[in-house]
């Protein structure tokens, strides 16, 4: 049921999202983030939905990021042909003010 509901979410996120790749990277990186990723990790990336991680206690590294976010993991679906690399990256970038503002 959670994986058919991830899915579903997926698929609306997928055929809402616009996200310009001419906003700088902190702000591209929010938006990605709210359009992709709020729905399991929360606004404040502590939700946990569909057994997704608290990303303000990560210890992931840059790349360590951009490669889960690139080829998915556990239940985390990938994003590698859904959203460029550029937008990969600034998300990315952008979990690291998750873990700042909390």
């Amino acid at each position: 049921m959670n994986q058919a509901l991830l899915i579903l979410l997926l698929g609306i996120f997928y055929a809402c999202g616009n996200v310009n790749s001419q906003d700088s990277s902190s702000d591209s990186g929010k938006q990605i983030y709210k359009t992709y990723c709020v729905a399991c990790h929360g606004a404040n990336g502590k939700l946990k939905l569909n057994e997704a991680s608290d990303l303000t206690l990560s210890e992931m590294t840059l790349q360590e990021r951009i490669k889960n976010i690139t080829e998915g993991g556990s239940m985390m679906p990938a994003f590698g042909e859904v959203i460029s690399k550029e937008q990969i990256a600034a998300v990315a970038v952008y979990l690291d003010e998750l873990k700042e503002s909390n």
